[in-house]
């Protein structure tokens, strides 16, 4: 049977194959001969990956139509969305639909999706859907069917008002109401919360203190977790007692089980994760954050640079409790990662990050005998070559210059 997968995996990604794996490590257990593709200047090797995941999908969709959901666009970075936008050109022939999801709200005409949502519009098989709420009569159905109640006149008009008609803030309102009400109708809108993250705050509550704080620790981890980074930062909790924690948690439809993978769990929805964080102190999140790095540090052990962007971002906001020693070195690992993986726009930010917290300017000289400092010019230097369309040239050779006199300078 894996023999079997391989050997059409192989075929549906061809000669791509190797420049997949650059995004998708995963892909070297599979197919283990893989050589690496030859090296071209970095627009012609970014297009060569982008066609070879196009490739892929239509590959793919010969046996089988797809159909590929991107949520959250809202967070994604540039590169992701170029791909994206490659990706949209490349299917139109193929049966393969590209569905992506964000939240409107999130996105002003400076975000990186305006610009895409700019250049995909004028693509013929670009199709963009406002999705609005429930209307009056099927927010009173909703609730009708969901928890058995019959909403009528002034207690129907504050339940839509309030929730705009807005299926996950109405999904998480009947659930909440649902537990605490007595059974009359107005019972629910006396006690009515006034915004979603009332709502999950509330619902947050009814669970148990222990699985509060569990969940809570995950909600910094981020969207998604996994037992064996939970379990280092709850050392007084066997494996088997914190499954139970989170049994509690499940129960309660707060987090869930992505589908045939073990110990791994998500957030139902963003909104929970974020605003269980979004709950935390200052101070809290201080204390925290040290304690997150440095197990999830531990537990990833050799694999650290696969991860390198996570841990950034953890000692990033540690930086005022571990200091930046930890933050710089994962910082130059991220932005290598992103050079291999030709998202030069996120190496970049990688880079500046790193010689921001080394307190080293973005331009100008100030020697010092520092490799590390050298490597971060230089990695800044050739991501900025790789996006000369949008930078200077001279600024890109300027940093380049600038990492070879450090490298001087540390000998």
């Amino acid at each position: 049977m894996r023999g079997a997968i391989a050997a059409q995996l192989a075929s549906e990604m061809g000669v791509g194959a190797a420049d997949i794996a650059t995004l998708v490590p995963a892909v070297h257990e599979k197919l283990t001969d893989l050589r690496p593709s030859p090296q071209l200047e970095p627009e012609q090797a970014r297009f060569r990956l982008f066609d070879s995941v196009a490739t892929f999908f239509r590959n793919a969709s010969t046996s089988s139509a797809l159909v590929i959901i991107l949520e959250d666009l809202h967070w994604a970075d540039r590169s992701s969305l170029l791909l994206g936008e490659f990706m949209s050109k490349e299917i139109s022939e193929a049966r393969v639909m590209l569905l992506g999801t964000y939240r409107d709200v999130e996105v002003d005409r400076r975000h990186p999706l305006s610009q895409s949502i700019g250049t995909l519009i004028r693509e013929p098989n670009f199709h963009r859907l406002l999705f609005g709420g429930l209307s009056l009569q099927d927010v009173g159905k909703f609730v009708e069917l969901s928890a058995g109640v019959t909403l009528t006149g002034s207690n129907l008009e504050l339940i839509y008002a309030r929730t705009e008609g807005n299926p996950l803030f109405l999904n998480e309102l009947v659930r909440l109401l649902a537990d605490e009400r007595e059974g009359a109708a107005d019972s629910w809108t006396a006690r009515l919360p006034e915004g979603i993250r009332d709502v999950i705050g509330r619902r947050v509550l009814r669970l148990p203190e222990t699985c509060q704080e569990v969940l809570t620790v995950a909600s910094v981890i981020g969207r998604e977790f996994t037992l064996g980074q939970l379990a280092p930062l709850f050392a007084n909790l066997t494996d088997e007692q914190l499954m139970d924690v989170l049994d509690d948690g499940l129960t309660a439809r707060i987090i869930e089980e992505p589908p045939n993978i073990l110990a791994r769990y998500q957030f139902t929805h963003a909104l929970i994760q974020e605003s269980m964080a979004g709950e935390l102190s200052t101070n809290r999140r201080a204390r925290l954050h040290p304690r997150i790095a440095e197990a999830l540090e531990e537990f990833y052990g050799s694999e650290v640079e696969s991860h390198a962007a996570e841990l950034a971002h953890h000692f990033f906001e540690t930086q005022s409790v571990l200091g930046t020693d930890k933050l710089v070195h994962y910082s130059l690992l991220a932005g290598e990662g992103a050079l291999v993986a030709y998202a030069w726009e996120d190496a970049q930010t990688h880079f500046r990050r790193g010689l921001t917290a080394k307190g080293i300017a973005l331009t100008g000289f100030e020697p010092a005998a520092d490799g590390e400092a050298a490597a971060l010019l230089f990695g800044q230097g050739r991501a900025m070559l790789s996006t000369v369309d949008r930078y200077e040239f001279h600024e890109a050779v300027a940093s380049l210059r600038r990492a070879f006199d450090y490298f001087v300078d540390a000998g």
